[in-house]
């Protein structure tokens, strides 16, 4: 269990909050007991500022026409971090309600994803906020552990190369963070029922959920879309909320490290759903067992189809929004969905092949052996036994083949013509397996 606090924004409105309300630092002009006073009266210092020498504001958390902001800080800057450490160990840490760890919002990997109404002049690129970023959040992990406090982030930005990048190095730090997570995985309700990334940019998220290892990563999947609904995706694209499930689920199961177990999956539909922990069918009669390998890629009639077996089963997932006819499997299996999760498994028919919608996944089972398949017919009797003696001491017999209904050990489908000699009472068989 964590307690929340905001990671890189201050307001100017929540000093007379009580704490367990306050989810800020809420020092704006009072100190609150802080040892380095307000940060407005003490620190403006700490404020990062546009190019034109302006308080930088988050636009979404911020009203100006009743003067109340959420204000930018230099979370990059070592007075920074020592004062947020230092607030929330008050706030939190030291009270009666403190919990496992803290979950840190907006620790994000750039600018962009911020909403902040200007470009820091501190930090004009990428990079620069990036690196800065990474700075804060190695400080506060570290700080907070020798508090025995553990460290959630908001991180997000994996879906570009430099964001998973940034990602990477955060994991591979001495001083990261114990979960990192990304709010907008596989496919997100932000500007169209669903939007669904390009190849691209889902490969990118894919990629870095199966290489993080000392972190632990949660990934957030979303939609509009409530449960039984349907709309329109980002591509023009019909689009059902069970199909956005089921396509986020099979993306985090071809990129989850299940030898690590470091992976955690969240979905929700529709705004009212956002703060609900909603519990689906699938995650109780989806099991494939540990993976058997890393995921892997046939290009289908142009179309990059990514895959992955497991011990029970293969994921199969379409992240293009171009429709696969026919994909040939590796053996006979049961196709799972979303309206025959219930179902007994020998009542799902096998298939030997499927077609693979875009942005859709395909779950399948290996089959197992259903009364309709299991042998329980004996072998025929052989027939035509003909015995022909060759010497006073040997005779040579033959007969014709046994056929069985579904076939004799191993598999295999008749008994050949067969040849034995009996020499002194012994008898040496020689069979042919047809």
């Amino acid at each position: 269990m964590s307690a929340y606090d905001l990671g890189s924004e201050a307001t100017c409105y929540d000093h007379a909050t009580l704490q367990y309300y306050l989810n800020n630092l809420g020092r704006y002009n009072v100190s609150s007991g802080h040892p380095m006073g307000s940060l407005n009266g003490n620190h403006p210092e700490l404020f990062l500022l546009d190019s034109a020498g302006n308080r930088i504001y988050n636009q979404w958390y911020s009203t100006p026409s009743t003067n109340r902001y959420s204000y930018l800080m230099d979370f990059g800057s070592a007075a920074y971090q020592s004062y947020w450490l230092t607030a929330v160990k008050a706030d939190i840490i030291d009270q009666p309600w403190v919990a496992d760890g803290i979950h840190t919002d907006l620790c994000t990997t750039f600018q962009a994803a911020a909403g902040e109404n200007a470009i820091p002049a501190k930090y004009p690129t990428n990079a620069a906020w990036s690196n800065a970023m990474n700075s804060f959040t190695q400080a506060i992990a570290a700080g907070l552990h020798g508090y025995g406090q553990k460290l959630w982030c908001n991180k997000g930005d994996t879906r570009s190369a430099a964001g998973s990048a940034a990602w990477l190095a955060l994991d591979a730090s001495a001083n990261h963070a114990d979960v990192l997570d990304e709010e907008g995985a596989f496919a997100v309700m932000w500007g169209a029922p669903v939007w669904f990334y390009q190849e691209s940019e889902w490969k990118s998220q894919l990629d870095t959920l199966a290489a993080t290892k000392n972190t632990k990563v949660a990934l957030y999947s979303h939609t509009q879309l409530v449960a039984g609904q349907s709309g329109t995706d980002n591509w023009g694209q019909p689009v059902t909320f069970w199909q956005t499930l089921w396509y986020s689920l099979g993306s985090f199961l071809l990129g989850k490290n299940d030898v690590l177990g470091n992976a955690y999956f969240y979905f929700h539909g529709g705004d009212t759903d956002y703060n609900k922990i909603i519990w689906y069918d699938e995650y109780d009669h989806i099991d494939l067992g540990k993976a058997l390998g890393a995921y892997t890629v046939a290009n289908i009639g142009g179309v990059n189809v990514y895959s992955r077996e497991f011990e029970k089963g293969y994921v199969y997932v379409n992240p293009s929004a171009t429709n696969v006819a026919s994909i040939t499997l590796p053996q006979a299996s049961q196709q799972l969905t979303h309206d025959n999760l219930f179902s007994l498994p020998a009542s799902i028919p096998l298939v030997s092949a499927i077609a693979l919608n875009g942005h859709n996944t395909a779950v399948l089972l290996k089959s197992v052996p259903t009364t309709s398949t299991l042998d329980t017919q004996a072998p025929s009797v052989p027939t035509g036994l003909v015995g022909t003696a060759v010497s006073s001491n040997q005779i040579n017999l033959s007969w014709n083949p046994s056929t069985d209904n579904v076939g004799v050990a191993g598999g295999i489908q008749t008994l050949g013509e067969g040849v034995a000699a009996v020499e002194a009472g012994r008898v040496t068989a020689m069979e042919n397996i047809g």
